[in-house]
């Protein structure tokens, strides 16, 4: 007998806090996202980047992305500079601390090598990338967290770092 007011208590925060609680991501939010990625499909360095993102709805957000890598091989130095627009969908959820998202990015790459390589020629590099990808970001404080996101794309396959809420 007693489960039922244990019960109807339980049900009553959680639809408090999704009707009243301010979500993870939101209309109107703004991230930055300061992050390293790794493990490349064909690039072998470490990538390092920063994004942007405002919130356009409660579940999608656009932004811009600038990323930076580079790695030696068979005495080769090879850099890239990535220069990105996004857009991410955000899934509901009723915490302040959990945001997990999907999203795509096109992007502009400059992409140069020191020297003359036999299977790689400046002409072969395209110069307009597209990237798909799936994070979530959970904050440790109102305004900082940490995230991480799986990517489909040629520079990294994983990608880690800090978010900041402003």
């Amino acid at each position: 007998m007693k489960k039922k007011p244990v019960i109807i208590a339980i049900v009553s925060m959680i639809l408090s806090c999704t009707a009243f609680g301010q979500k993870a991501f939101e209309n109107h939010s703004n991230t930055i996202n300061a992050g390293i990625g790794f493990l490349g499909i064909k690039w072998k360095g470490l990538s390092y980047g920063i994004s942007y993102e405002r919130g356009v709805t409660n579940q999608f957000g656009a932004g811009a992305h600038l990323g930076y890598s580079q790695f030696k091989k068979d005495g080769y130095t090879y850099t890239a500079v990535i220069i990105g627009l996004k857009g991410n969908y955000h899934f509901s959820t009723i915490n302040t601390k959990t945001d997990p998202y999907v999203g795509a990015e096109l992007g502009y790459i400059n992409i140069s090598h020191t020297g003359t390589s036999k299977t790689v020629s400046p002409n072969s590099y395209t110069p307009v990338g597209i990237g798909f990808y799936g994070g979530i970001r959970y904050y440790v404080a109102p305004a900082v967290g940490l995230y991480g996101e799986l990517h489909l794309s040629t520079f990294s396959i994983l990608n880690a770092g800090v978010c900041f809420k402003l």
